[in-house]
């Protein structure tokens, strides 16, 4: 078959195209070395004997209805005469281990973003280990290295990628979104290591950190970076507080008589809900609820009173209400309550650091819904080192070049 300027598509330096067939769903492209250009040692490009040739294959990007683009082509085994050194010669733009073409490659990985391995290898032909192994070839070598230089906020979370309590901890930059680092567990070692990489340098240009209130996480931080401010998420920090009212209510209901446990049954996420959010019928269940029961009303009132400590600026405002909600929590008589009030009284400091710096870890909290689903379209996760590419992709947005 000759079709005009066909043979433009595969221009590799140093080989010429012998001949094209292209039958149903396959096509062939066979190359030939170029007499013209001189056998060059890879190390000091002195002139090489030939000591023997090997046909060797190589899959390349679809062609038209041509899915499965088969590159042949004469390997060259040579000497250089000057260095001594034995190299192998293959057409630029080839792996030869990976037996296909930088810009299959690439295209792979651009259908992985956005696709399952599965559904990109059979597009394109191939198994699904071997587009996994494509894609991880081309991020690890086309994904730029984590800027560490000029960082002034730190997002560190973690977040549950197995069963059975499989976690990582991710560090992310908390002014552009980059992740930074991703490691095994959560423990103290685990986001010792991001601190073990940074110079002193980039350690004194940290001025806040942005955290739950995990005490391995937060002894970490201060052992690592003394001058930067370390603040409570106030996400977590609300989160907390659902779990010590679904507590309550979980005690209450044991308590209750037959007839109050009718009216405490199904209110979970009623207790959770902004009046917006409500429908007519939950609002006048929830009033039902907090007639009856006086340890729950008192938890869901002290609820929203909770979520105005944010909306202060100045941190000598924010330090004298936080005080008094501390007060209000301890004459509760709610004991789950008061010992929560205690806590915070304890990460006093750190709460009121969101004065100062106003951030929190809704970012990474946002990015943790993307490794979920990045997870779920690979069906699991085995190759943390795999997963951290794939989520640094993300961060950055970046595609390899065409």
């Amino acid at each position: 078959m000759y079709v005009h300027g066909i043979r433009r598509l595969f221009r590799f330096p140093g080989y010429v195209v012998d001949k094209i067939t292209v039958g149903g769903r396959i096509g062939q492209v066979f190359l030939r070395r170029d007499g013209r250009c001189r056998l060059a040692c890879p190390s000091c490009g002195a002139p090489m004997a030939v000591n023997r040739e090997v046909t060797q294959t190589a899959r390349d990007l679809p062609l038209g209805l041509a899915t499965m683009v088969v590159l042949t082509y004469p390997a060259i085994q040579g000497r250089c005469r000057r260095c001594g050194r034995t190299a192998t010669i293959h057409p630029p733009g080839i792996r030869p281990h990976a037996r296909a073409t930088d810009r299959l490659m690439r295209f792979t990985c651009r259908l992985a973003r956005s696709m399952t391995l599965a559904d990109t290898g059979k597009l394109l032909g191939v198994s699904h280990s071997t587009a996994y192994r494509w894609d991880r070839a081309v991020l690890a070598d086309g994904l730029p290295p984590p800027t560490l230089d000029g960082l002034r906020i730190l997002l560190i979370d973690e977040k549950a990628v197995r069963k059975r309590h499989g976690y990582v901890t991710l560090v992310m930059n908390g002014e552009n979104g980059e992740l930074l680092y991703m490691a095994e567990g959560k423990k103290k070692a685990s986001l010792q290591g991001f601190f073990d990489r940074l110079t002193p340098a980039q350690k004194t240009s940290i001025v806040a950190v942005a955290m739950d209130r995990a005490g391995a996480y937060r002894e970490v931080v201060k052992a690592a970076l003394p001058g930067a401010d370390i603040v409570f998420d106030k996400f977590h920090l609300i989160a907390n507080y659902h779990a010590l009212i679904d507590r309550v209510r979980r005690e209450e209901w044991r308590k209750a008589s037959a007839e109050d446990k009718d009216v405490i049954k199904g209110q979970r996420y009623n207790l959770f809900r902004h009046p917006w959010n409500r429908t007519g019928k939950q609002t006048r269940d929830l009033m039902a609820l907090l007639d009856v029961n006086r340890p729950l009303a008192t938890v869901y009132i002290l609820k929203d009173a909770l979520r105005h400590l944010w909306d202060y600026t100045y941190r000598g405002a924010a330090a004298k209400y936080l005080a008094k909600w501390c007060r209000w929590a301890a004459v509760s008589g709610v004991e789950p309550l008061r010992r929560f009030g205690r806590s915070l009284e304890r990460a006093e400091d750190e709460i009121l650091n969101f004065c100062k710096h106003r951030i929190t870890l809704g970012p990474l909290e946002g990015f943790n819904n993307l490794i979920s689903r990045i997870i779920h379209r690979a069906c699991g996760i085995r190759d943390l080192d795999y997963l951290f590419l794939k989520l640094r992709q993300e961060s950055l947005d970046w595609l390899p070049q065409k």
